[in-house]
């Protein structure tokens, strides 16, 4: 099976986007302040750019979905035109689901809710031409387990209604933590989604960022991904998160100091830990296109020249 570094290189190859020697996935976030005019910032992307994740989208109580990302006060809409525009290039475009401000899922939502979420997701593909689904989902409240469970769910229906859908993964850095055998508030809470449902998901990318300085480490990133390529377990649960393989994982970092609390490292330190891991890794993932931007490209930059 094509792996999806390979696939992005038959396509740059084949199209005008940059072949760096690992992928960059960004996102774009419409209403955040880091973009000033969305239109203009998607038909300004620098070609290093493999994947776009367009931020975000929400759900009501049963489930359904929401649009998040159109901003009214920017006169901003997405269409399906900008999203073939962007597809055209060569690039892979993804709807984000959640978001730092995004719901809560809380383990006791209502039967039907995992349906309504998968159906609304593969909805709002087929309306923009979306080619999957970014799971950023950070909050969760009461039974960690039940909360997976509901996730699971959803990834399961989409596979089932739409094999061909990509799906990635942004979890937190401590929310798939090798170093910590414990699911908790705080500590491992996808585990339980990740371990199980690996095979569902086409590419991970942590947030190695707004976490504590300790672990906001070049060293620490290179140990942090040796240990996820191995897999751990975490007995306590019942849990164990297989060996991710290398081509499915991205570090996501800061593109500029504005993008996160903490967790910014020089973004041409970083593209060039990723260039020298053996095994090589899927690439990087940026918070956010815009920062990006803003700070003269700098992060794009520094992948193209790794």
């Amino acid at each position: 099976m094509k792996t999806l570094r390979a696939a992005v290189i038959a396509v740059c190859m084949a199209t005008s986007v940059q072949c760096a020697n690992m992928t960059l996935s960004g996102y774009i976030c419409p209403t955040c302040p880091s973009a000033d005019d969305p239109a203009a910032l998607l038909k300004s992307l620098p070609k290093v750019y493999n994947i776009v994740n367009v931020a975000f989208v929400g759900w009501n109580d049963n489930g359904s979905i929401v649009n998040q990302f159109d901003d009214p006060t920017k006169g901003f809409a997405l269409t399906k035109e900008m999203v073939t525009a962007l597809q055209s290039e060569g690039r892979m475009v993804l709807v984000s689901i959640g978001g730092g401000a995004g719901g809560i899922i809380t383990g006791t939502e209502p039967a039907g809710f995992a349906e309504n979420m998968a159906s609304g997701l593969l909805q709002y593909c087929d309306q923009y031409g979306f080619d999957g689904v970014d799971f950023d989902i950070e909050h969760r409240s009461g039974d960690l387990m039940k909360c997976a469970d509901v996730i699971n769910s959803v990834l399961k229906l989409l596979k089932q209604k739409k094999p061909t859908i990509k799906i990635s993964f942004a979890p937190q850095m401590v929310n798939l933590d090798p170093s910590v055998a414990i699911i908790s508030p705080g500590f491992n809470e996808l585990a339980p989604v990740i371990g199980p449902s690996l095979g569902l998901i086409d590419w991970i990318q942590p947030q190695m960022y707004n976490s504590w300085s300790q672990v906001e480490t070049l060293d620490y990133a290179k140990n942090y991904t040796a240990m996820l390529l191995q897999g751990y377990a975490i007995p306590s649960a019942n849990v164990t998160v297989p060996p991710i393989p290398p081509q499915k994982l991205a570090l996501g970092y800061p593109a500029s100091p504005s993008g996160a609390g903490s967790g910014y490292l020089p973004p041409c330190d970083v593209a060039a830990m990723v260039r020298d891991m053996h095994p090589p890794i899927l690439g990087l993932m940026t918070w956010d296109i815009g920062w990006d931007q803003k700070s003269g490209w700098k992060f794009a930059d520094c992948v193209a020249q790794n």
